[in-house]
């Protein structure tokens, strides 16, 4: 397997996307972002779900990209009603059983737990935490899920690996106080932004455009010109940095 570079933890290591129609917003992100195929996929997995999917990778994040199977299952419903939208977040953590235990601590649990590949996944409600989240336990600690397949295709000729995102929240301070609780994170009192391991999720009021959840995604540009570029994808801002 390539190498891989062992994350400090938490850490934001894969984002996920709602659209309509997947190979529209594959083609985007390969136009935009240089994200090329192949991609991987979990086809059978992700259909038990309702959904259809592709993972592309960066370097050590990923962007999962996807789309209802049908329009009759929860993600064409939520498609129908929401329109193209960034959907959920996904963090690794060192300790599943000790995330669990802090949530608890605040009156929370993960509403889906579920082994994957050896590893564990926990998904977590987006009325606490502003979008759908998902925090996993990795074993080994530096893979990721669907290794090593996963790294096969890595391409920073665009961008490189994702360094901020914002979830747009009715309530910014108190959704940051949320996660920094549950992920064990030392932050300080009404912060609104949170370092996971060098890559920064800011909690933003809702704006006139009324976007909610993940709405903004910066990567660094592997062309410093391009710093500045701004392009929707999936009902996401993806800047280059």
């Amino acid at each position: 397997m390539p190498e891989v570079n062992t994350p400090r933890l938490p850490a934001l290591r894969q984002l996920v996307f709602l659209a309509e129609d997947l190979d529209a917003t594959l083609e985007a992100a390969e136009r935009e972002l240089g994200l090329r195929p192949p991609g991987v996929r979990d086809a059978e997995g992700m259909a038990k779900l309702g959904f259809v999917h592709e993972v592309r990778t960066i370097e050590n994040t990923f962007c999962e990209f996807t789309a209802p199977l049908a329009p009759d299952t929860m993600p064409g419903k939520l498609v129908a009603r929401r329109g193209d939208i960034g959907y959920m977040v996904v963090v690794q953590v060192a300790d599943i059983d000790d995330t669990v235990r802090r949530a608890a601590a605040i009156g929370l649990a993960p509403v889906f737990t579920e082994p994957y590949e050896g590893h564990t996944i926990t998904q977590w409600h987006p009325r606490a935490f502003g979008t759908l989240a998902e925090f996993d336990q990795i074993r080994p600690a530096d893979t990721w899920h669907m290794a090593p397949q996963i790294y096969a295709h890595r391409n920073t000729d665009v961008v490189h690996d994702v360094t901020a995102v914002q979830i747009a929240v009715g309530d910014p301070a108190h959704v940051a106080t949320t996660w920094s609780t549950v992920l064990g994170l030392d932050a300080p009192a009404g912060a609104t932004t949170l370092d996971l391991s060098g890559r920064r999720v800011s909690f933003v009021p809702v704006g006139v455009d009324a976007r909610q959840g993940l709405i903004t995604v910066d990567l660094p540009a592997a062309d410093p010109a391009e710093a500045g570029r701004i392009s929707r994808i999936s009902g996401v801002d993806f800047r280059l940095v």
